[in-house]
C-alpha cells in the first residue's frame, strides 16, 4: 500500500467518523515492513502486548500474521496471536578512536542516522561535533543526528588489492617459456628471409629500368603519321643498284 493510499484511507476513515458511521477510534501509528513497500503495520504503540493490524488491499484493517518483521523505521517486532511479543530498536555497535561506545540507529552509518553515546548513566544523544570512529570514518552529528558521513581513506588496502591481482597472473616458466621463445625466433627468421627476398626484386627492377634508360631512342615519326606503302631508303638504293647491274649485263 502505497502513502497515496494509506492518505486516501485516513481521509475515507475521518468522513465516516465525521458523519457517524463509524465509531471514534485510537490514534494508530503506522509503520513499513522492509522489502515490502506494500504493505502497511498500523499499532497503538510498539509496545509488547499491544496488537498489530496491516491494511489489506481492500483497505481493510486485519490482524497482521505470525512471525517476525522488520520495519523501515529501524525496528524489529515479533507478531504472534495478532499481538506484538517482542520489539527491539536496530542499532549499529561501533566505538570511537578514543574508545567510547556509540549506538548509530539502523544497520549502517548514514546521513539522518541518530546516534548515541553509551555511558555508565546509560545512554544519550552524541554531542554536537566531528567525531572520528576506531576505523577512522568521521561524522559531524547535530543534535544526535548524523549530518556528514567522511569514509576514512584505505591506500593500504588498494595497494594490497594490486599487490593480489599481480600475485594472481599467471608466471611463464621452463618449457613453457622456451617454446614461446623458439616460436618467436622462427618468425623473426622468416620476416628476414621475406624482407631479403623482397630487397633483391627491387633490386633487380632497379637495373632493368636504367638498363632501359641507356638505349637510343628510335627515330621520331614525322607529323604522327607512318606511310607504310613507302620502303625504307637503303632497301629502295639496293633495288635500284641491282636493276642497274642488269641492264650492264645485257
Amino acid at each position: 500500500m502505497s502513502n497515496n493510499s494509506k492518505v486516501l484511507v485516513d481521509k475515507i476513515k475521518g468522513l465516516m467518523k465525521e458523519f457517524g458511521f463509524a465509531a471514534e477510534e485510537k490514534e494508530l501509528m503506522s509503520f513499513s515492513i522492509e522489502d515490502d513497500n506494500k504493505t502497511i503495520i498500523q499499532v497503538e504503540k510498539l509496545e509488547v502486548g499491544n496488537k498489530v493490524l496491516k491494511i489489506n488491499e481492500e483497505f481493510n484493517q486485519v490482524s497482521l500474521e505470525d512471525g517476525a518483521y522488520k520495519l523501515k523505521e529501524n525496528f524489529e517486532i515479533e507478531v504472534a496471536n495478532g499481538e506484538i511479543t517482542a520489539v527491539k530498536e536496530v542499532f549499529l555497535d561501533g566505538k570511537l578512536s578514543d574508545g567510547t561506545v556509540i549506538k548509530v540507529e539502523g544497520d549502517s552509518i548514514v546521513e539522518g542516522a541518530k546516534v548515541v553515546v553509551v555511558t555508565d548513566q546509560g545512554e544519550m544523544p552524541a554531542p554536537t561535533g566531528v567525531h572520528e570512529l576506531e576505523d577512522g570514518t568521521k561524522i559531524e552529528v547535530t543534535d544526535g543526528v548524523i549530518t556528514y558521513v567522511e569514509p576514512v581513506n584505505e591506500p593500504a588496502a588498494v595497494e594490497a588489492e594490486a599487490d593480489m591481482g599481480m600475485k594472481e597472473k599467471p608466471v611463464m616458466m621452463g618449457a613453457e617459456a622456451d617454446e614461446i621463445i623458439s616460436v618467436l625466433k622462427e618468425f623473426v627468421a622468416a620476416l628476414e628471409a621475406k624482407y631479403a627476398a623482397v630487397q633483391g626484386e627491387v633490386a633487380q627492377m632497379k637495373a632493368e629500368l636504367n638498363a632501359f634508360k641507356k638505349q637510343p631512342a628510335g627515330a621520331p615519326i614525322k607529323n604522327g603519321k607512318t606511310d607504310f606503302n613507302k620502303e625504307p631508303e637503303s632497301l629502295l638504293d639496293a633495288r635500284i643498284a641491282a636493276m642497274m647491274n642488269m641492264r650492264n649485263n645485257n
